[in-house]
C-alpha cells in the first residue's frame, strides 16, 4: 500500500506526535511519503516545541520521501489543524484526521472545504480516536460509514514499568520523600482539561493529607496559559473564598514544570506518580492517562467520555460526571465529591496492580497495534 501523509511532524503537539508515532510503525507496514504542512502557530518550532523523540526514530521521520509527481497513491492521509477538507488528491482515497473535543464542529475547525459536500463522497473518510470524537462528526452530517474510530497508543519501550529502584532514584532527584504521595497532570492548562477541578480536590485534601504532592507540567511553549494562571483564576473565586483551597502549605508542596520534557523525563513523571489524574471536561481521546497507565500508574479519568473507549477496572478509576450543553458544545462536569472520595479511597494504600495496569495497556495499546488497525480500514475501504 502506497501513503501519502500531509501534516505535521518535529514538534510535540498532540496531532504531530500521534503522527509521528503512526508513521514510525506504518512504514514497517507499507509505503509512505510526506508532505510538510505548515504549523498552525507561527512560533511553533524544532528547537522551542521539540517532540522529545530519539534521534534515531527522528531520522526515520525525517528521510521520509517527498510526494511523486504524477503518481496516484492508494491513501492521501491528512493530519493537522484545522483540518483540510479540500477536495483535491492524487490518490484512491483520501482519510482526514480530526479530534472532535466538543462533539461538535464549527467553521474554524476546518479549511478548504464543506462537510455539506463532502458528506455524500465514497472516496472521502474521516479517521477520529473515539467514539465521544465521532458523534461530532456525524452530529455535522458526515455517515456513519464515513467516519473511522481507531484510537491512540503507547510507545511501549518508553512508557514501560521500571523498577522500586529507579523510582526512588527519581524521586530523590525532584526531592520527595518516599510517603509522599504524588498526583500529576501533565495535559495542556486548556480549560477542557480540567485542572481546575485537580487543585481544587488537592487544596482540600491537602489539609487532612500533609504527604499530598501534586505535579503540573503545563504546554507553556505550545499555549499562552500557564499553570500559575490557573492558580491566580482560582485565587479570586467564590469557591476559594469559601473553602481556602489555595494557600501557602498548599503551594510548597506543588512542582510546576513548563520545560520541554523528552520521552525519558516524562516516563519518570509518569513513574514517580502514585496516582494520575484527569477530571477533563471534552477530550478527544486524552493520550496522557494512557502513557501513565502504560508506566503502571493508576489513573482517574472522568466517567462518559472518550476515555471510556481504552478505560478498564483494571487501570483505575472514573469520575461521576454529567453532561452539559452550550450552544452546540457538549461538555462533561466531573463532580469534585467523587474525585475527593476516590482519592480519599487510595491515599496511603498499598498499590499492587502496578505491573497488570501496564500490561493492559502494553497488550491492547501499543501504537504497533494501532497501526495494523489504522491500515487494515485504510484496506477495508479501499476493498469496498
Amino acid at each position: 500500500m502506497n501513503i501519502l501523509i500531509e501534516g505535521w511532524r518535529g514538534i510535540n503537539h498532540s496531532y504531530a506526535l500521534v503522527n509521528q508515532w503512526q508513521i514510525l510503525e506504518l512504514i514497517k507496514l507499507s509505503k509512505i511519503s510526506f508532505k510538510d504542512v505548515p504549523y498552525v502557530n507561527k512560533n511553533w518550532n524544532l528547537k522551542k516545541n521539540d517532540s522529545g523523540l530519539n534521534d534515531e526514530d527522528k531520522n526515520s521521520i525525517n528521510n521520509l520521501e517527498s510526494p511523486l509527481e504524477n503518481f496516484k497513491y492508494d491513501i492521501t492521509y491528512r493530519i493537522s489543524s484545522p483540518f483540510n477538507f479540500k477536495y483535491n488528491f492524487k490518490s484512491k482515497l483520501l482519510f482526514v484526521f480530526g479530534t472532535s473535543e466538543f462533539k461538535n464542529l464549527i467553521q474554524t475547525d476546518y479549511i478548504n472545504g464543506d462537510p455539506d459536500y463532502l458528506k455524500n463522497k465514497e472516496d472521502f473518510y474521516l479517521h477520529t480516536p473515539s467514539n465521544w470524537s465521532r458523534d461530532g462528526f456525524l452530529k455535522v452530517g458526515f455517515r456513519e460509514d464515513q467516519v473511522i474510530v481507531v484510537p491512540h497508543g503507547i510507545e511501549t519501550n518508553t512508557f514501560k514499568f521500571i523498577s522500586e529502584d529507579e523510582k526512588k532514584i527519581i524521586r530523590d532527584k525532584y526531592k520527595f520523600k518516599k510517603d509522599d504521595y504524588i498526583l500529576t497532570n501533565v495535559g495542556a492548562m486548556t480549560q477542557n482539561k480540567g485542572v481546575e477541578a485537580l487543585i481544587a480536590a488537592y487544596g482540600i485534601l491537602k489539609k487532612k493529607y500533609k504527604n499530598l504532592k501534586l505535579i503540573l507540567k503545563d504546554q507553556s511553549n505550545l499555549y499562552p496559559r500557564k499553570a500559575n494562571d490557573v492558580f491566580n483564576t482560582l485565587l479570586d473565586t467564590d469557591f476559594n473564598k469559601k473553602y481556602k483551597i489555595i494557600y501557602d502549605d498548599m503551594m510548597k508542596d506543588v512542582l510546576i514544570i513548563s520545560k520541554n520534557l523528552n520521552l525519558k523525563e516524562l516516563r519518570n513523571i509518569y513513574s514517580i506518580s502514585d496516582c494520575y489524574v484527569s477530571p477533563y471536561t471534552a477530550e478527544g481521546f486524552n493520550m496522557t492517562p494512557l502513557e501513565a497507565a502504560g508506566c503502571g500508574t493508576k489513573i482517574i479519568v472522568t466517567k462518559g467520555g472518550s476515555t471510556d473507549d481504552y478505560f478498564d477496572d483494571s487501570i483505575g478509576y472514573q469520575i461521576e460526571s454529567y453532561e452539559r450543553k452550550k450552544d452546540n458544545n457538549t461538555m462533561l462536569n466531573p463532580k469534585l465529591d467523587s474525585l475527593i472520595e476516590i482519592l480519599e479511597n487510595i491515599i496511603n494504600k498499598h498499590d499492587e496492580s502496578k505491573v497488570l495496569r501496564s500490561k493492559y495497556v502494553h497488550d491492547n495499546f501499543s501504537w504497533e497495534k494501532i497501526a495494523i488497525k489504522l491500515k487494515k480500514e485504510f484496506e477495508k475501504k479501499l476493498s469496498k
